[in-house]
């Protein structure tokens, strides 16, 4: 796995920092008996000492840190400037709730991508079931606020408190939730999440399920589901770069979205010998590897067409292994040829491509309500 050890050591420093701020808060929350700044901050200082003390260095997201540290400041302010002050209240209700879901989110596909049992991600299994991690850490960190203030003297105001943090708390992790859900390919959860699991892979076991995946899909040989791909754009008899070679790849990426979706190994030859992928003529980079087979996607099928795709670089030693792994799509997909768009799907352990009535034909048996839906 690559890592970025400059990265690394930047988020070290920052959970140094974030570890030293959750023991100045935790401790004016004692000194001043603001016991919901007490409860954030010692949560914060437990979660920082698990990532200080991995031994691989965990990486946490910088908008992890981000929401921890404004969490903190808000509760002790809105302490310390008492009940006239009820939006600042709602603030750090509402961002304890964002938090509490991100964290959810954070274990959720830590599991799924780490778990033989789990092969797909449902957006709203893992949207809902974050949504109720988040609820049920908030209200925990609520009542345990809620009980401290209650045996310690209380306030007529408490139990009125109590239904306000949880609603609050509960729209922090709703609007969350539903931001995963709509743009969970996009932006924030794109450079927070995924980077997340990219980066935590070797901690997190991605790596050892994926190898395994990919050694038994070798031994269950090409199918109509499956197919290997030596290379992406170098031509392995001529060692220069062919566009035939990405034409090949992108063709099997648009029949398994027109089909039953399927399964594509870069770097894997076709009797199952290992190759690894070329990264020779990406300057030895994976990430820039990653984002050429994205731009091909994006220009020569469509971007609206990405989020049925994901992306899973994995190593074998000294090579590595690109998965791509292809959804059915919910409306026809076409490969963008020069001046023509052709439309393929899979025949078997084929790619085939259809043309004239036989394409109307597949379009309307296999996405006709969509189209209509769509007006297409």
């Amino acid at each position: 796995m690559e890592r970025n050890y400059n990265v690394f050591e930047k988020n070290k420093t920052s959970l140094w920092i974030l570890f030293i701020l959750s023991i100045v808060f935790l401790t004016i929350g004692a000194w001043t008996s603001a016991y919901e700044s007490m409860l954030v901050a010692a949560s914060t200082l437990i979660l920082t000492l698990i990532a200080l003390q991995k031994k691989d260095s965990l990486y946490i997201p910088p908008l992890f840190i981000v929401l921890l540290t404004a969490v903190m400041i808000l509760v002790q302010i809105s302490n310390r400037l008492g009940s006239g002050f009820e939006v600042l209240d709602i603030a750090s209700d509402v961002l304890i709730g964002m938090f509490t879901c991100i964290l959810g989110l954070m274990m959720l596909l830590a599991i799924l991508r780490s778990s033989p049992e789990f092969d797909m991600e449902h957006p709203f299994f893992i949207s809902f079931s974050a949504f109720c991690i988040g609820t049920a850490v908030s209200l925990f960190l609520v009542m345990v606020n809620f009980w401290i203030e209650e045996l310690s003297g209380g306030s007529e105001d408490a139990l009125r408190s109590f239904i306000v943090s949880m609603t609050f708390s509960m729209l922090g992790s709703l609007v969350t939730a539903a931001a995963f859900y709509f743009n969970r390919h996009n932006g924030l959860f794109e450079h927070t999440l995924n980077r997340f699991i990219k980066d935590n892979a070797d901690v997190l076991g991605v790596q050892d399920r994926a190898k395994k995946e990919i050694l038994k899909e070798i031994e269950e040989g090409e199918s109509s589901k499956l197919e290997f791909k030596s290379t992406l754009r170098t031509n392995l008899k001529t060692g220069e770069k062919d566009p035939r070679m990405e034409r090949a790849v992108l063709k099997t990426i648009v029949a398994f979205l027109n089909s039953r979706g399927g399964t594509l190994l870069i770097g894997v030859a076709d009797d199952g010998t290992i190759l690894g992928v070329d990264l020779a003529s990406f300057e030895n980079s994976k990430d820039k590897f990653g984002l050429h087979l994205n731009n091909l996607i994006k220009t020569q099928i469509g971007s609206e067409f990405l989020p049925f795709l994901s992306f899973t670089m994995v190593d074998f030693d000294d090579k590595s292994v690109m998965r791509v792994a292809c959804q059915i799509s919910d409306r026809p997909v076409f490969l963008t040829d020069g001046k023509e768009q052709i439309f393929y799907v899979r025949s078997g352990p084929s790619t085939i491509d259809l043309h004239g009535m036989e394409l109307l034909y597949y379009a309307n048996h296999n996405f006709g309500k969509n189209l209509k839906k769509h007006g297409q």
